[in-house]
C-alpha cells in the first residue's frame, strides 16, 4: 500500500455559524484555497464527532487510486490542522454577503 500527504479535508462549521457559513459556502472554500493552494476543501452540516463550538477540521484519510488500491495518506501535521482551523475563524461572513 502506498502512503501519499493528505491534500483534502472536510471542514464543519460550529453549529452556531452553520446556516450563515452554508450560505456563503463558496466563498468561504475559496478564502481557504486562497489561503492554502494545493489543497481542496469541502464543507459538512454533518460531523462524525461532535466539534463543540470549534470548526471541525477533518482530513481525507484514504481515497481509491487509479489501480482500484486502498491509498492510506499519512497523518497531516497538526500545526496545518490548527492553520486550517485559524483560516476558518478568519472569514468574514458579514463581509461576504456585501460582496
Amino acid at each position: 500500500m502506498d502512503c501519499k500527504e493528505v491534500t483534502e479535508f472536510i471542514i464543519v462549521p460550529p453549529e452556531g455559524q452553520r446556516t450563515d457559513l452554508w450560505a456563503a459556502k463558496e466563498r468561504f472554500l475559496d478564502h481557504l484555497r486562497r489561503h492554502f493552494p494545493g489543497y481542496s476543501f469541502r464543507v459538512a452540516r454533518l460531523s462524525p464527532i461532535d466539534p463543540g463550538e470549534t470548526f471541525g477540521i477533518f482530513p481525507v484519510m484514504n481515497f481509491v487510486g487509479p489501480d482500484n488500491q486502498s491509498i492510506m495518506c499519512n497523518e497531516p501535521p497538526s500545526w496545518l490542522l490548527a492553520e486550517i482551523r485559524r483560516a476558518c475563524y478568519a472569514f468574514d461572513i458579514r463581509k461576504s454577503f456585501a460582496a
